[in-house]
């Protein structure tokens, strides 16, 4: 897995992996902290800004579409910390 951050974009053996732009934050966040738990509010907060609207639900389904796009290319980069959130793991 490659993440250019100058172009914004992720590659699993050189294949792009289509992610939306707050998909990409999410990966690149984490990816930069390596093996640190963000909880989904923290995730929120980071990509979002603390006066956004959304809920932390919304990082469920944002984490939940990054993995079926990672899945499809054979790798899962994100892990779950049960009753915590999630952590990047590769």
């Amino acid at each position: 897995m490659r993440i250019d951050l100058a172009a914004k974009e992720v590659a699993v053996d050189g294949v792009p992996v289509r992610l939306t732009p707050t998909e990409y934050a999410l990966c690149e966040l984490m990816a930069r902290r390596r093996g640190q738990v963000f909880s989904k509010d923290a995730l929120l907060e980071e990509v979002s800004g603390w006066d956004s609207l959304a809920s932390a639900e919304t990082i469920t389904a944002h984490v939940s579409a990054i993995r079926a796009k990672f899945r499809a290319m054979g790798v899962n980069p994100i892990g779950t910390v049960w009753g915590v959130g999630y952590k990047w793991e590769l």
